[in-house]
């Protein structure tokens, strides 16, 4: 129930936004003026969805932006052609590279890829379906994981991928010490470790792979939000992990009950900890922004100065030191009274819209708003998304 009643919110945020306006007008049949150049947001790519997306961009004569030609356009120092639009693949999932590199060469489109390289995978490149046609694809895993530094050379040498940075680790943070969750199996890989706030060890950050499984999660934001970061003594964790790894680990969290014990267990164990302070908080924004900018450059050959900020949120430290480390654009979600980001808009608070509204572009097989509407609450209420 508590999962259904989620869903329903989630769904009405849709209409309640289209009512309060925070929607571009084409979404709600409008026209596209040329200085109109919607940036649409992707994550995990289906073959046969992003291919019906691609074909109906390129039947109704949609041309796509690099980051840079849309950052000219918003500087009002080359406009952009008719009916331009910009993709952008948030993360740099696997199905980038599986699903996402045959179809746009097919359909003679490009992309925007943000990439997060604290999480770009080493290992060689995998074999690309034979054909292009969608059915030939493969779907996404339902944990799917992240391209590999093999497969962004070949992005990179494809002509149709732009890389840029999602910073070094698209990293959560504790902010105090209530206790929300578990480290759990299906939190150590693929995209759900994204989920997962940075665990210290007293030494350094663990990757997610090997934080322990049973440690405390605690309530968490993201790391380029001004909110100062909660270090809470290893010693906290100790109960939890060590139950869980007498009670069969992994298998532990197969059984009825488990979330209920280890919480029953940690609320007897006092909480210790300390808060970073101001300086620590702005030398670790800095090295999330920094090193993923020096990682990519390294990797690519190719410069990197535009910037998607992780789960859309930053702050004023992270605003500012964006700038200083050598970024002109950073893109988010929706934004406060911006529908959708013109010539002379902030270059740091470029708007975005879900890939779900392409086919509500101008174009002959228009799909209604009501259409989106309606396979959103249907694909929500089935706790697809």
């Amino acid at each position: 129930m508590k999962s259904f009643s989620r869903h329903a919110r989630e769904a009405w945020e849709v209409p309640r936004d289209l009512l309060l306006g925070r929607y571009p007008e084409f979404v709600t049949g409008g026209g596209l003026p040329r200085a109109h150049v919607p940036v649409f947001v992707f994550h995990s790519l289906e073959p046969a969805a992003f291919g019906k997306k691609l074909a109906y961009l390129a039947s109704n004569g949609y041309v796509t932006l690099s980051a840079e030609e849309y950052f000219l356009h918003l500087m009002g120092a080359r406009p952009a052609p008719e009916r331009a639009v910009m993709l952008t693949l948030d993360d740099g999932r696997a199905s980038v590279y599986s699903v996402g590199l045959p179809l746009l060469s097919r359909h003679g489109m490009k992309a925007v890829v943000f990439l997060i390289p604290g999480h770009v995978e080493q290992r060689p490149a995998r074999a690309l379906a034979a054909g292009s046609a969608e059915a030939a694809l493969p779907m996404p895993e339902p944990n799917e994981g992240f391209v590999s530094w093999e497969e962004v050379d070949r992005l990179v040498r494809s002509g149709l991928f732009d890389l840029q940075s999602h910073s070094l680790s698209h990293a959560l943070v504790h902010i105090g010490p209530a206790v929300v969750d578990f480290m759990r199996p299906e939190l150590r890989a693929g995209y759900g470790s994204l989920d997962v706030p940075l665990i210290h060890d007293g030494h350094a950050d663990l990757p997610a792979a090997k934080i322990p499984l049973g440690t405390p999660l605690l309530r968490s934001a993201p790391r380029l939000s001004e909110e100062l970061r909660y270090f809470e003594d290893p010693v906290v964790r100790r109960a939890a992990v060590d139950h869980v790894a007498a009670s069969g680990g992994a298998g532990f969290f197969y059984k009825d009950g488990w979330r209920q014990k280890l919480r029953r267990l940690q609320a007897q164990v006092p909480a210790r900890g300390r808060v970073e302070t101001t300086q620590e908080r702005e030398a670790a924004i800095r090295r999330e922004l920094q090193e993923s900018k020096r990682l990519i450059e390294e990797r690519t050959g190719r410069e990197v100065t535009h910037l998607c900020f992780p789960w859309h949120v930053a702050g004023r430290t992270a605003a500012r030191l964006a700038l200083e480390v050598g970024y002109r654009t950073a893109f988010g979600g929706k934004q406060r009274g911006v529908p959708l980001t013109l010539p002379g808009g902030d270059p740091l608070r470029i708007a975005r819209i879900g890939e779900d509204y392409v086919e509500c572009l101008p174009g002959e097989g228009r799909a209604s708003v009501a259409s989106i509407l309606r396979m959103k609450w249907l694909r929500r209420v089935k706790g697809k998304a």
